[in-house]
């Protein structure tokens, strides 16, 4: 049969990209490895590239102008569907994973929570832990023991999300059980959110298991939420502001709206900023010059003592330093949506009802939009070279109306932290450490384990 000229001009562009994995072959990669795999299937493609699996074909969208298109320009069509399904099952009709009215509703009532006077008041917690930290950090020196940062970082910013979000409302026992049934539910949603194109009769490893953590969770949570509700107590902490919080029709959330919040705030906080703060402490460990521009500004800012959330504007380097971090090692370095319906982004078309994967590491390492990409240069973001043609390329927190709503919070809590770390500590990657990154939600090192020494100024 002869294709008209007018039918192939009509005829459906699709994105590049492999097709025909079948279902048994792709489960064990996406298992084992989701990220690097579709990073080796991105740079393949021109900053959109379609992946098939079976009946089900997913899009991993890159470039800056498509991101813009999908989480700006044409945003209601690219929701968090379907794809989401893993996330929801634990986060429950949170922030992160409601849509519409609802959502709405819920950022204008979450948004005191992160307003400045309430990150002032979360940074004075962070001064605490971090002092609780410098204790550790100190046994590490007089035990000639290297810090896991890592780890470290984890602690202290549980410790941080736990004080900021409940206050006293829990003990020191509850706070262990809390981050370990957190770190089992993290696990499983991890593993979860890769099972999109899986039938839902097809039996995946770790169910059972996961949905045991959120009921274990949920258990502690609603216990918490209703001792609060019973004591009619004012506390100011962000559990209160949740409980306290009426919309434009007077109404308050519900026990199940707190709990899914708290659980988004929890299982988003504390990982990521970690991460930060690990990937940053590693990066000037690498570049001792950088390192030292970090120093000096920060004696020259604070004369040796804690920075405060007033000083976090003075300390123009070192933000610099978390934002080229973020661009090479970004927190969350893939997003999920899902095409409501059929669309064109560039001259290519997408399906409807078709999962979207988002992903700020493939745009923030493309030559295309960043000059030497793999180098760590903070001064990328100094505002002569910072223009808006890197500036769209750049979007470690997302776009649009569902930027991440606490992303302020994250870097005032990783500024103080890291910069307390330089001013105190020298410090040296351990020889022959695997810092290797692997995919776990966020963008984590498999190890990051540091010799310290006390400055001697």
């Amino acid at each position: 049969m002869v294709i008209s000229t007018s039918e192939k001009q009509h005829k459906p562009l699709h994105p590049p990209g492999r097709t025909g994995f079948s279902l048994l072959a792709s489960l064990p990669k996406l298992a084992k490895d989701p990220f690097n795999f579709c990073m080796s299937e991105a740079a393949k493609g021109n900053g959109l590239v379609r992946l098939s699996f079976g009946r089900v074909s997913a899009y991993l969208v890159s470039h800056p102008d498509y991101v813009h298109h999908v989480l700006i320009e044409n945003s209601p069509n690219y929701i968090k569907g379907s794809m989401m399904d893993g996330i929801r099952f634990a986060l429950g009709n949170g922030l992160f994973t409601a849509e519409g009215s609802h959502w709405k509703r819920q950022r204008k009532l979450m948004q005191p929570v992160f307003h400045p006077e309430q990150i002032e008041k979360t940074a004075l917690i962070v001064n605490k832990a971090v002092q609780h930290a410098i204790k550790r950090w100190e046994e590490c020196i007089d035990n000639s023991t290297p810090l896991n940062m890592l780890t470290d970082a984890t602690e202290t910013n549980v410790e941080v999300v736990l004080k900021s979000l409940l206050g006293t409302s829990v003990n020191s026992n509850q706070s262990k059980r809390l981050v370990q049934l957190t770190n089992d539910v993290f696990q499983g949603m991890t593993k979860r959110v890769w099972t999109f194109f899986v039938p839902s009769w097809f039996p995946t490893p770790g169910r059972s298991a996961y949905k045991k953590a959120i009921d274990q969770l949920d258990h502690e949570i609603y216990s918490i939420i209703n001792q609060r509700r019973e004591s009619n107590a004012s506390q100011d902490d962000l559990l209160g502001i949740l409980v306290d919080a009426k919309d434009e029709n007077g109404e308050s959330m519900t026990d199940q709206q707190i709990r899914d919040e708290i659980f988004t705030i929890f299982l988003a906080g504390y990982e990521s900023t970690a991460s930060l703060v690990t990937w940053a402490s590693y990066l000037l460990s690498q570049n001792p010059q950088i390192l030292e521009l970090v120093y000096k500004e920060a004696i020259q800012v604070l004369g040796g003592r804690t920075p405060e959330y007033m000083d976090m504007m003075k300390l123009k380097y070192a933000r610099m330093v978390l934002n080229e971090t973020l661009r090479l090692y970004p927190a969350f370095p893939m997003y999920f949506r899902t095409s409501v319906k059929e669309d064109k982004i560039g001259d290519y078309t997408i399906r409807g009802n078709s999962p979207v994967i988002l992903s700020p590491f493939a745009t923030h390492h493309d030559p295309r939009f960043w000059s030497d990409p793999d180098k760590f240069d903070p001064e990328r973001f100094l505002p002569e070279r910072f223009d808006n043609h890197t500036r769209k390329a750049y979007y470690p927190f997302g776009k649009g109306q569902r930027i991440c709503i606490g992303q302020d919070m994250s870097l005032a809590t990783a500024l103080i932290m890291l910069v307390t770390f330089v001013q105190k500590y020298e410090f040296s990657l351990v020889p022959n450490s695997n810092v290797s990154p692997r995919y776990a939600m966020t963008y984590q090192p498999l190890e990051m384990p540091f010799q310290l020494k006390r400055r001697k100024d």
